[in-house]
């Protein structure tokens, strides 16, 4: 592959391949314990898995900072990253998942870690190799081919379990992962004379720090919204899955409904963003896919009401998934602009989009906590407020074009 040429099959590849293992281990392993009999307060552990992923910002500068004993900055991250992958995943596959609970999660933590590294370096060679006109596609690719991993990882292994078991599904899911190696062992990244690695790294630490502090104080009010907006989409679709158990779903339909179903349509509305950016630029853009997450919201208010048909169910996940993969989108291409202007791109990017993730976590802990003590739809309507907040702040605050203040 040329230098020149950009690689759109490889990062679908390893966007997906990123989202087959998580998903899988989230989703379906859990699923698949209970059913083992293994103990709701065991189950919960499964959640220290994403620790990794909310640390990303600390070891992005080392990915920035040092490159490994193979060609291309970020590449030679990626081939080492998705190489322990797949390894890890080879050999949960030959653990028993009742007797060797402890070690599995142990093993899947490591599995986030390297799956973390993986997404810094495949984020900083995006920032590195798109144009401006090209991020808002790369960045569509990115959230379309991650919510291909989860109906790979989270629905259809979890439907092909019965037939492939425990081992079949990780060999599967090593497989799926060897292959984006493949591709990024014929991938040859641009030089980038910015960078030198294995030379004066500690001098590029104290550097990086002193960057890092002048860029969160140049963009200030663009952090206070990154700090605010995951309240608007991540509260009330975290409620979901309680909601419906709640209401007598199986963790089948659960599975399908939100796994599945919505995933599909997110992939449209990651591409949809696209659109919505070319023809309406980057800040009106994020603001119509920002409303009209807000408006899907509203859907929500009769399932907390106990309306939990399937006709509403699926109308509400339309909705959300129509808005919020385009939304994150959005976010990412703004992300994807200020951290292209940086050296350290993949640490700049990881900068910003942990403060989205850990604040997703957080909300998403927030409301159901306020849930458990005011009730469901008084939650929903306390995030549609938020989300409009979020929505006007944004209209006064973000700047009108990409090129200002960046």
């Amino acid at each position: 592959m040329t230098t020149n040429k950009k690689p759109w099959s490889l990062l679908v590849s390893v966007y997906t391949t990123q989202y087959i293992g998580i998903a899988f281990i989230i989703s379906a392993a859990f699923a698949i314990l209970r059913q083992s009999g293994i103990a709701l307060d065991k189950l919960a552990l499964i959640n220290l898995v994403a620790l990794p992923m909310l640390g990303k910002v600390l070891y992005a500068p080392l990915i920035d900072s040092y490159r490994l004993y193979f060609k291309g900055q970020y590449r030679s991250w990626l081939l080492f990253s998705q190489f322990m992958m797949t390894v890890l995943l080879l050999v949960c596959s030959f653990l028993d998942i009742q007797q060797q609970f402890s070690t599995i999660l142990i093993l899947f933590i490591a599995y986030t870690l390297f799956m973390s590294i993986q997404d810094v370096a495949i984020d900083g060679l995006a920032c590195k190799i798109f144009q401006p006109s090209e991020r808002q596609f790369a960045n569509s690719i990115q959230y379309s081919s991650n919510l291909l991993g989860n109906i790979i990882g989270g629905g259809v292994l979890l439907i092909l379990y019965p037939w492939v078991h425990w081992q079949g599904a990780l060999w599967i899911l090593a497989i799926l992962t060897a292959i984006s190696n493949v591709q990024i062992g014929f991938y040859l990244e641009p030089d980038n004379v910015l960078v030198n690695p294995h030379q004066g790294v500690q001098r590029q630490f104290k550097s990086l720090a002193q960057q890092i502090k002048i860029f969160i104080k140049q963009h200030k009010t663009w952090f206070l919204l990154l700090f605010i907006y995951p309240i608007g989409f991540t509260a009330v679709f975290g409620m979901l899955n309680p909601l419906l158990v709640d209401a007598k779903w199986s963790l089948a339909d659960i599975g399908f409904a939100t796994k599945i179903f919505g995933s599909i349509i997110g992939i449209f509305s990651a591409f949809f963003a696209t659109f919505l950016i070319n023809k309406l630029k980057r800040k009106v853009a994020l603001l119509t896919l920002t409303l009209l997450q807000a408006a899907a919201l509203l859907l929500f208010v009769p399932l907390t009401l106990g309306y939990t048909s399937k006709p509403l169910v699926y109308i509400a996940i339309f909705a959300y998934f129509v808005a919020n993969p385009g939304l994150m989108s959005a976010l990412s291409t703004l992300i994807m602009d200020r951290a292209a202007s940086m050296p350290a791109k993949a640490t700049f990017f990881s900068l910003q989009f942990s403060l989205i993730v850990f604040m997703g976590f957080a909300y998403s802990a927030l409301g159901l906590t306020l849930a458990q003590h005011i009730g469901y739809t008084p939650v929903v309507f306390l995030t549609f407020a938020c989300a409009l907040i979020v929505t006007a702040l944004t209209w006064k605050l973000l700047p009108d074009t990409p090129s200002e203040n960046y």
